[in-house]
């Protein structure tokens, strides 16, 4: 008999579809943690998708300084805003600025029928 705590089934929630975001492009949506929002992004980088929590980890603020814009303007890096950090789109590693070596905390995603969802345990968002 297994006494060990039970594992919380992954779920998802539709954040985006396929098709909806071109290249440099990003959408930001909101997850629950608890009782506790937290704002993340969708990121379209040469038509993948990636997806990371709105904090820079130097600061702990949000990158985006006018809404929802987080490219740099030759659409190459996601940049913070307030600090000039700038972080590769498919890891989230900050290459160049004050937190080089850190990176954006990312999210797993999943593409079921043109939706992209995002993965979280059941009772991250309630």
């Amino acid at each position: 008999m297994d006494h060990g705590k039970v594992g919380k089934t992954p779920k998802g929630k539709v954040v985006g579809r396929v098709g909806e975001l071109t290249h440099g492009q990003t959408k930001k949506f909101t997850l629950r943690r608890g009782k506790r929002d937290f704002e993340a992004m969708l990121v379209n980088y040469q038509g993948r998708h990636f997806a990371y929590v709105n904090r820079c980890p130097h600061v702990g603020i949000n990158l985006d300084w006018i809404d929802n814009q987080f490219f740099t303007v030759d659409g190459r890096y996601l940049m913070c805003a307030n600090h000039g950090a700038v972080f590769e789109p498919p890891t989230g590693e900050c290459v160049w600025g004050p937190c080089v070596g850190a990176s954006l905390q990312s999210l797993p995603l999943e593409v079921v029928d043109e939706k992209v969802l995002v993965r979280y345990r059941e009772g991250d968002e309630e």
